[in-house]
C-alpha cells in the first residue's frame, strides 16, 4: 500500500472527477460503518479489515471523465434498477457521469448490501485460498 492519504489522492484529480469522487466516498463511508479506507493501485479501496485480501469495493476514476464504483462481490448482489455493469463470476462495477448519479439512493443501497455480506463474502474468499493452499501443498 502506498503513504499518500485519501485527501492528497483526490487533490490529484481533474475538478470534475474529484467531486464525483468525494460524493462516492461520502456514500460509502456512510454505509459502510467502520470500513477501512485506503489508496492502492490509484483507486479509494474499502475493506472489510486492514489487510488488503478483504477488500469489497473501490472507487477508480477514468479518464473519460466518469469514476467506477466497483464491487468486488457484485455478482451476489440484488440489482433491481439494473445499476451494475459486469458478467464475471464476482465482480461488477457501475460508471458515475455526475455528482446527482453518485447521490442515487439505489447505488447507496447496493453499498450497504456489499458491507453486510461483507463477513460471509471474504470468509469465502479465504476459505477458497486455503482449499487451493492445501492441494498445492
Amino acid at each position: 500500500m502506498t503513504s499518500i492519504s485519501v485527501q492528497e489522492w483526490l487533490a490529484g484529480l481533474a475538478p470534475d472527477v474529484r467531486a464525483i469522487a468525494r460524493q462516492l466516498r461520502t456514500v460509502a463511508r456512510k454505509n459502510m460503518p467502520k470500513v477501512h479506507e485506503f489508496i492502492f493501485q490509484d483507486a479509494i479501496r474499502y475493506s472489510f479489515s486492514e489487510s488488503t485480501f478483504d477488500q469489497i469495493c473501490y472507487i477508480l476514476p477514468q479518464r473519460k471523465g466518469y469514476v467506477n464504483f466497483g464491487f468486488f462481490f457484485g455478482g451476489a448482489l440484488r440489482d433491481p434498477e439494473k445499476l451494475l455493469i459486469g458478467e464475471g463470476k464476482r465482480l461488477r462495477h457501475i460508471k458515475v457521469w455526475s455528482v446527482e448519479e453518485a447521490k442515487n439512493p439505489a447505488l447507496a443501497k447496493l453499498i450497504a448490501a456489499t458491507w453486510e455480506k461483507a463477513p460471509e463474502s471474504i470468509a469465502s474468499i479465504h476459505k477458497g485460498m486455503k482449499k487451493r493452499k492445501t492441494r498445492s501443498d
